[in-house]
């Protein structure tokens, strides 16, 4: 028999070739798929009988019909090794006591080995171009996940996920080294095709950004970024970080200013980070009553709007500069004990309105106890004096 080396490629897929001639495992054929991997995989020591049952049919007891069925898949297996040698897929399959093994005497190669070859030699390269030449040359090798038609088989999950997790880490590493070299086709290409498989990694949606921009694809670029925030909006609830955010704005220097993207009308509407209540002018918060009330009529909620008023000693009015110091502080403890989605308003002089969405009336009266409790403690020798009263806004009104 001719010693030429067998190729084996079980990223992306699962074949077997040799010189001109190549065999692919059919993903609807499962078991000998797993049969066929395995004995590759511990070809250099028999596999027991036994053994190949318990991974073949996941734990089930073993009988005579199963190592019939097992004998079978055998058979089918030299068959198809017979297309690279004709009536020599025994010499492939030897027949050992109580088991079997794959012959280790003819050259072989295997893409799984030869990758994880490749990225240990490019981690450990003497210089940055060796590395580079030796991570892409690794990077090129994975076409795909480890043994797809295996996919939910325990042997190959763990194997599958240490693989990705290589191959992601080698792009990870080969990225920056493709753009010190400012090789930007590379790196847009490259970084494309990581990103595909990673669409949540926000380091491969920067990577491919920058190197679109290099290229003078800058809409192609934004794009990508705006695709990207969507995803994470709708999976994870969260914005893409402020560097990624800078570098779209960056991309975005020079677009047409009569558009408006998406992403840079959030930003807009995006209200800064803060807790307490939403303190507005009284014209917008009519609005926010409005609109809170529409929302409250179809949901079935509540909404309740409560009205503090200062006041002097038997309802006298305070001094001007009295009353202004008066309701300064008094702001200050409206927002803190309002919740993030209150708001409140100045609506004359001595009286505050507040906005109480999804709060029934007893709720409502405790948080203006609150209130009022919270501003006698702090200003105990304040001469004002708070009233309150409360009603409900209902969506006919």
């Amino acid at each position: 028999m001719e010693t030429a080396p067998i190729q084996v490629k079980m990223l992306g897929g699962f074949s077997i070739s040799r010189e001109e001639k190549e065999v692919t495992v059919s993903p609807r054929s499962r078991k000998l798929c797993l049969l066929l991997a395995y004995l590759i995989r511990e070809r250099r020591r028999p596999v027991p009988y036994s053994k190949l049952l318990n991974l073949l049919w996941e734990g089930q007891p073993s009988d005579a019909a199963t190592l019939n069925s097992l004998k079978a898949i055998l058979h089918r297996a030299r068959n198809l090794l017979d297309e690279l040698w004709p009536e020599d897929g025994r010499s492939l399959i030897l027949s050992r006591e109580g088991g079997c093994q794959w012959n280790s005497q003819f050259p072989i190669t295997v893409d799984v080995e030869e990758f994880s070859q490749l990225v240990r030699a490019a981690q450990s390269g003497p210089d940055r171009d060796s590395r580079l030449s030796l991570g892409l040359e690794a990077l090129a090798l994975y076409r795909g996940s480890y043994l797809p038609a295996l996919a939910q088989h325990p042997w190959t999950i763990a194997e599958a996920e240490s693989l990705h997790q290589l191959y992601l880490s080698t792009a990870l590493s080969t990225l920056p080294l493709l753009t010190a070299e400012e090789r930007w086709q590379e790196a847009a290409e490259l970084s494309e095709t990581v990103f595909a498989l990673e669409p949540y990694q926000e380091e491969l949606c920067h990577a491919q950004m920058e190197a679109l921009f290099h290229l003078d694809r800058q809409q192609e670029a934004a794009q990508i970024f705006e695709d990207f925030q969507e995803r994470l909006l709708a999976r994870r609830g969260i914005m893409p970080s402020n560097e990624l955010r800078e570098l779209y704005r960056h991309v975005q220097r020079n677009s047409d200013p009569r558009f408006l993207s998406p992403v840079v009308l959030l930003e807009q509407l995006q209200e800064p980070v803060k807790s307490g209540a939403l303190m507005c002018e009284f014209d917008f918060f009519r609005v926010i009553c409005h609109s809170t009330v529409r929302a409250a009529g179809r949901s079935g909620g509540l909404v309740h709007i409560a009205l503090l008023s200062v006041a002097g000693e038997k309802d006298s009015s305070l001094p001007q500069n009295s009353l202004k110091r008066v309701m300064d502080n008094l702001q200050e403890i409206i927002l803190r004990h309002l919740r993030r989605g209150d708001a409140a308003a100045l609506c004359s002089s001595s009286q505050y309105v507040l906005l109480l969405p999804q709060a029934t009336y007893e709720n409502s009266k405790m948080i203006c106890s609150r209130i009022t409790r919270a501003f006698s403690r702090q200003y105990p020798h304040s001469p004002a004096q708070l009233r309150v009263s409360i009603q409900p806004l209902t969506p006919d009104q």
